[in-house]
């Protein structure tokens, strides 16, 4: 691809927009070279809006689904904003029955979080209503709305909100998913003194026993183990505790995924996989990627024949240890309220899952109406708008 300037001309952020619709692959690939300019511009900017995991996702993930991006254009047909949206069906349930708006990457086994309209931080105001008259552009072609892992905090959620309420029915928040937080300060020490006696002197413990009766050793992918060999390892340990089934990650499409997203993240540093070692063999690590001064956990794994060792908490120790090395400020652990997540973290922010319907949709109107008798009469109720 020819280079193109850091940003959109300034310019071009006084000149009429306009809304185009992309709905194929060529018009898909035409963005690459604007899309993570406007990503960098981003107030709440993750690695699961990038153009890599769009594009790969996209490619290993997106078969039956439908392109419907949303695209703000100036004068000159430089994109100002992205609306990542597909028309895909779900792969279970019911909801396999119904045309879904969704994010592009906002469901499946290798789903992205923390997805957002793509808009410059303080043109929310200004972009994001424009986006959104795609809403009602494609109610016709789909059955129902859902948008999963919307950052509540976003400056574009209110306004998505609002579009939905005006062009589809029953809009609401139908999950609220917190994702604990680490603030990372610039030395493990200080991670310890925030937690009680037991917590420090139990994983004290284990770390040294692991050191002095196993031979134990840290090391990151790249360094005691190539890239390839080290997150194929980790994927034979993730399968031990989470076998296909239970862990969308261990699906063969999210193992297409992520072997294609780690020889590309990990050799350039924009995924990091923090190992354990015995004997040469990994026994626990941590996968996760980097964005902004921000670690995002994405999946570990480890050996059951050291589990009186606890060696998930070695493994999330040590990629603790391992981001406040290399100087970043925040481990974001991603959704799901599980009891280590709790324990760790020291502020949760909010994901959001936001469903709207179809008015004229009969498929719409029976999913609702089967899920309200499945839920006792009326326990889905919108919650109001999201802040």
């Amino acid at each position: 691809m020819n280079a193109t300037p850091a940003r959109p001309p300034a310019a071009s952020r006084h000149g009429r927009l306009t809304l185009d619709l992309v709905r194929d692959d060529a018009g898909f690939f035409a963005l690459e070279p604007f899309w993570d300019i406007l990503v960098d511009q981003m107030a709440i900017r993750t690695p699961f809006v990038r153009w890599d995991w769009m594009r790969l996702w996209w490619e290993e993930c997106g078969a039956g689904a439908r392109l419907v991006l949303a695209v703000l254009r100036d004068a000159h047909g430089i994109p100002q904003a992205i609306a990542p949206l597909m028309l895909a069906r779900e792969g279970d349930g019911a909801r396999r029955h119904l045309v879904t708006l969704a994010f592009l990457g906002g469901f499946g086994s290798a789903h992205g979080e923390r997805l957002d309209f793509i808009v410059p931080a303080g043109r929310e105001d200004e972009l994001t209503p424009r986006l959104c008259e795609a809403f009602a552009l494609l109610r016709d072609e789909c059955d129902l709305v859902r948008l999963n892992f919307l950052p509540q905090d976003s400056a574009s959620t209110p306004h998505i909100f609002a579009a939905l309420e005006g062009a589809f029915a029953r809009a609401g928040v139908l999950n609220r998913h917190p994702s604990r937080v680490i603030s990372l300060p610039s030395s493990w020490e200080e991670i310890e003194a925030r937690h009680g006696a037991n917590w420090r002197g139990n994983l004290r413990r284990s770390c040294r026993q692991f050191a002095e009766k196993h031979s134990g050793t840290t090391s990151q992918a790249g360094v005691s183990m190539p890239f390839d060999a080290a997150f194929n390892a980790f994927r034979h340990l993730h399968l031990e505790n989470f076998p296909a089934g239970e862990s969308t990650f261990a699906t063969p499409v999210a193992t297409r995924f992520h072997n294609r997203l780690a020889a590309e993240w990990l050799p350039a540093g924009r995924a990091i996989l923090p190992l354990l070692a015995s004997g040469g063999k990994m026994t626990a690590a941590a996968y996760g990627f980097i964005e902004r001064g921000e670690f995002y956990l994405y999946q570990m794994g480890w050996d059951h024949s050291f589990a009186r060792l606890s060696p998930g908490r070695m493994a999330l120790r040590w990629s603790v240890v391992t981001a406040i090395g290399l100087g970043l400020d925040t481990y974001d652990m991603l959704a799901g309220d599980y009891a280590y997540k709790r324990q760790w973290s020291d502020s949760t922010r909010w994901l959001l899952d936001l469903e709207a319907h179809n008015p004229g949709s009969l498929r719409a109107t029976l999913f609702n109406t089967l899920r309200v008798v499945r839920r006792g009469f009326g326990k889905f109720i919108p919650e109001g708008r999201a802040a």
